[in-house]
């Protein structure tokens, strides 16, 4: 027992010099794991008591700041504690939330803040897409609606609404009176026709030279030079009329000129055509000249057509040559500005040639197919187009905004070289006379 006694004091010894066993410990808390390991293994309740606190030790307790257990810990983090219990932890979060709610709430509400201004913003540029919308549609409107005067014609689908001919000056056929026939037995071979603004109807013929005929059809003027001879395509351009014949050059040579003789039949004046026409079977070969006062020729050869200018200073140049092309007529149909456009009639393969030529250069070329079979082109003062159909034997009018035969207005042979329209009045030569014939659109 006294060896007992001895173990037990020095066991107690050992206690008082070491640091005492709290529950904050390690050791405490290696103790309180095993036990509850222990105590979840054995279903018995195992307690434990803790050594009892000697009297030096309790005041040293008594002084000793509180102790840091694992309640206080959750306590003072909050946990194990009724919701409503406030802590200085929950009041500042609570302050941070209430924070972040109100800058959501202004950031929101300057969000709906910009949405409502890009939507007026939107349908504002909504509204004026569909103001220039309407205002374009109604300006295309007004381009397709062309206005034209007096002396200009509409399109063909509005030809209730188109000005009727004009009547010649002088007084044209009577009301009663649809065609007549001129110069019968009078001429032999017709090479061109005009009706001249003062009543007159001007023929040339290869035998008889130039002929001068009233409405009625009297004989009022003859020309038939030695010195010219094959007299063809007469124009009418400011009081004079130019037609091609053949004479003597300078140099005693048959060639070919440009003739202009007045209103009255005399002689004006000559220019030569081009010389090495002159080396070439010509064909066909047509006159015409532009508002401009530039005169075009275009010929026709036996393999070769060819497109040939005259400026008013007397200067030739060639626009166009081409091989295995037969051009069978040629108009000159408007001056847009420095852009003169020509009409010209590809034989062979039927279609029609849209030139655009500007300082003597063609800038632009286009095909048409404004009819089946296209032969010779007129235009009257009014800018009206006809052209004379081979394959159905007749005159017929052109839309020239859709650039298509509209409706027929004259019945003829099935070739027709060459036709005028002028004055409300076709000239359409025959096989020994001109028929003159009055159209209409009513």
């Amino acid at each position: 027992m006294a060896d007992e006694d001895d173990d037990i004091e020095w066991i107690r010894e050992e206690a008082k010099e070491s640091t005492p066993l709290t529950p904050a410990t390690p050791a405490t808390v290696v103790n309180s794991f095993s036990t509850d390991f222990v105590a979840l293994n054995n279903p018995k309740t195992i307690e434990i008591l803790a050594p009892e606190a000697s009297e030096e030790e309790k005041p040293r307790k008594e002084n000793s700041p509180p102790e840091v257990t694992d309640s206080n810990l959750l306590s003072a983090k909050g946990f194990g504690q009724p919701p409503d219990t406030p802590t200085s932890i929950d009041d500042s979060i609570s302050f941070d939330i209430s924070e972040c709610e109100r800058q959501l709430n202004n950031t929101t509400a300057e969000a709906k803040e910009l949405l409502q201004r890009l939507g007026e913003k939107t349908q504002l540029a909504t509204e004026n897409n569909a103001k220039i919308s309407q205002d374009l549609a109604e300006a295309q409107n007004d381009a397709r609606k062309v206005r034209w005067d007096d002396t200009v014609h509409k399109t063909i689908d509005d030809h209730f609404q188109v000005p009727p001919p004009p009547e010649l000056p002088s007084g044209g056929l009577p009301r009663n009176v649809e065609s007549v026939l001129v110069g019968e037995g009078l001429v032999e071979a017709v090479t061109g026709t005009l009706v001249l603004p003062n009543g007159l109807v001007l023929v040339t013929d290869e035998v008889h030279g130039v002929l001068l005929f009233d409405i009625q059809g009297g004989v009022v003027a003859k020309v038939n030079p030695p010195e010219f001879k094959r007299f063809t395509s007469p124009v009418y351009h400011k009081e004079h009329i130019l037609m091609l014949a053949d004479a003597k050059d300078n140099e005693g040579h048959c060639a070919r000129f440009v003739i202009k003789f007045s209103l009255g039949l005399q002689y004006v004046g000559r220019i030569e055509c081009p010389k090495w026409l002159q080396e070439h079977t010509i064909l066909r070969e047509r006159l015409s000249i532009a508002h401009t006062d530039f005169l075009y020729l275009c010929v026709c050869g036996e393999i070769f057509s060819g497109l040939y200018e005259l400026t008013p200073v007397g200067q030739w140049t060639e626009l166009e040559y081409k091989l295995s092309e037969a051009y069978i007529d040629m108009l000159a149909f408007a001056t847009v500005g420095p852009i003169t456009q020509l009409l010209v009639v590809e034989g062979r393969k039927n279609y029609v040639l849209l030139i655009s030529v500007r300082e003597s250069q063609i800038v632009d070329r286009k095909r048409m197919a404004i009819c089946e079979r296209p032969g010779a082109l007129a235009r009257d003062e009014a800018g009206r187009l006809f052209v004379a159909n081979r394959s159905s034997a007749s005159i017929q009018l052109v839309d020239t905004m859709k650039w298509a035969s509209a409706r027929n207005v004259a019945i003829t042979d099935a070739m027709v070289r060459h036709f005028t329209a002028c004055w409300g009045l076709l000239a359409i030569p025959l096989k020994h006379a001109i028929r003159l014939q009055r159209y209409s659109f009513r």
